[in-house]
């Protein structure tokens, strides 16, 4: 196929060449009628662009077939058999591949650092999720992937598993053996899906980590909002080889996709891939030398210290364009060191948690970008050492190895059973009826159904103390959480 090709972009092209008289949705009518404000801000062709895609994009019938020629062209350029756009970003994504894959009450392996989007579905469908302990960094305090062995005696634990869900690269641009995982799999017949969100461009560039497709796993989530330009919630599912059942997804991503997705979105996707199979590894080569340099010029902050390949598991890639910077020899909280640097210098880092940054260089990110971290960060440093209370003092912290999973119910009889609220601080022992899920990344350490033990009121309690940010919690404050009656 012919990867210069963009026909979702090229379609909009036309449009804007030769606009149909429309008498449907949307009813702004390409910018005839825009709300009040956003003529100047995003402007109309913007609107323009905001088309349907039969009647719009495509004919009545989508006779052109411009969505389904770029799914194709797409597919080639991962090297998948199969793939789909989706504009509810990563979150529908995995949505719709579980669907694919597992029935309610059947069983499926989540790897306990996965994000709040496989475990929402699980909920909501009710799945049998079994949550698969993850490498720890006890140093460090980071979580990492999944252990060969441990994936394979939660798998002779429960040998009814449909599928075993994966996050490769995380949050940190920490890559699992996907290999080694996938082999497992395929001995128990079923297949491995990688949570890929962050690891999209894998495919285009050598100097990147191995793409989760090309080392044998089953199906590949990327976020291409996140990394390769696409717009935000332009996501990406592929999948490859025959423990997909291919007919089953496509009618998964019919149940969850919107009869009315975001043509923009669509067509970011489009160009996206376009500009990444045509340029990929020059795109990222440079993003890549430009990380390089940072990652040098941070490391060389004492007191600040950056991960490196040299401190990854055994089988684990880093993507180095994730700059993980430990600020825990500065005595204060990471979410502090967030707050002061946007407040002083209008910098903006990926992540922040009781210990550490994350500065993410991607496409987007200039010289003068990391330039302006760079002397934030020495800033920072200097006015630490001249007024050692400028920023309250980080207290102790509980690591993420002490929070187990215990369920002491089904999720879905929690959720929607009759409840309470309790105090953060009187809530051990207690069974949650809420997720609970600081943000980024994302990561639940309460489900509904789940025990609440004493560690867990521990961490929570530090975490909310420390700044952490509560994704959309029941009660605001952070002051109680939901839980059984």
């Amino acid at each position: 196929m012919d990867q210069k090709s963009a026909p979702l972009v090229e379609a909009l092209a036309s449009i804007e060449r030769n606009p149909p008289v429309g008498f449907g949705a949307p009813g702004h009518n390409q910018g005839a009628a825009m709300p009040n404000g956003l003529r100047g801000l995003l402007g109309r062709r913007l609107f323009r662009a905001d088309v349907l895609t039969p009647k719009g994009l495509d004919d009545r019938t989508e006779g052109a077939l411009a969505l389904q020629r770029a799914h194709e062209i797409a597919a080639e350029a991962w090297n998948a058999d199969f793939c789909r756009f989706v504009t509810g970003g990563s979150t529908q994504s995995l949505h719709t591949v579980m669907a694919a894959v597992a029935a309610p009450g059947e069983t499926i392996l989540i790897a306990a650092n996965a994000h709040k989007a496989e475990r929402t579905y699980a909920l909501a469908a009710g799945l049998d999720a079994i949550i698969v302990p993850v490498i720890i960094d006890a140093e460090r305090d980071i979580e990492h992937g999944v252990a060969p062995e441990v994936l394979r005696a939660a798998l002779a634990s429960h040998p009814a598993a449909r599928a075993f869900v994966l996050v490769s690269p995380t949050y940190y641009g920490v890559t699992s053996d996907i290999a080694a995982l996938a082999d497992i799999c395929h001995d128990h017949g079923i297949p491995l899906i990688v949570d890929a969100a962050w690891g999209g461009a894998f495919a285009f560039c050598t100097v990147l980590p191995d793409d989760a497709l090309t080392k044998g796993a089953d199906v590949a989530v990327y976020s291409a909002h996140k990394t390769m330009g696409a717009l935000a919630q332009g996501s990406v599912i592929v999948a490859k080889g025959a423990l997909i059942d291919r007919q089953r997804l496509w009618m998964a991503y019919e149940l969850f996709e919107t009869t009315s997705p975001s043509v923009p979105i669509l067509a970011s996707l489009d160009a996206a891939r376009r500009d990444h199979a045509l340029r990929g590894e020059q795109l990222w080569s440079d993003v890549v030398a430009l990380a390089e340099g940072a990652r040098e010029r941070i490391a060389a902050m004492t007191p600040l210290r950056v991960l490196g390949p040299a401190e990854l598991p055994a089988g684990a890639d880093l993507d180095v364009t994730k700059i993980l910077i430990d600020v825990s020899a500065l005595s204060v909280a990471g979410y502090a060191v967030d707050d002061w640097l946007y407040a002083h210098h209008r910098v903006s880092v990926g992540l922040s948690d009781a210990r550490h940054l994350l500065a993410v260089i991607s496409l987007g990110t200039t010289r003068a970008d990391l330039r302006a971290l760079e002397h934030a960060l020495s800033d920072l440093l200097a006015r630490l050492e001249a007024e050692t209370d400028l920023l309250p003092p980080l207290g102790s912290i509980p690591s993420v190895a002490t929070l187990s999973v215990d369920m002491a119910m089904p999720g879905p009889r929690a959720l929607n059973g009759p409840a309470e609220m309790v105090r953060y601080e009187d809530a051990a022992g207690r069974i949650a009826a809420e997720m609970i899920a600081p943000a980024p990344p994302g990561v639940p350490r309460l489900v509904p159904g789940q025990r609440i033990s004493a560690e867990h009121v521990a961490w929570l309690v530090a975490q909310r103390d420390a700044g952490a940010f509560i994704m959309d919690p029941v009660d605001p404050t952070e002051a109680t959480l939901r839980v059984v009656s």
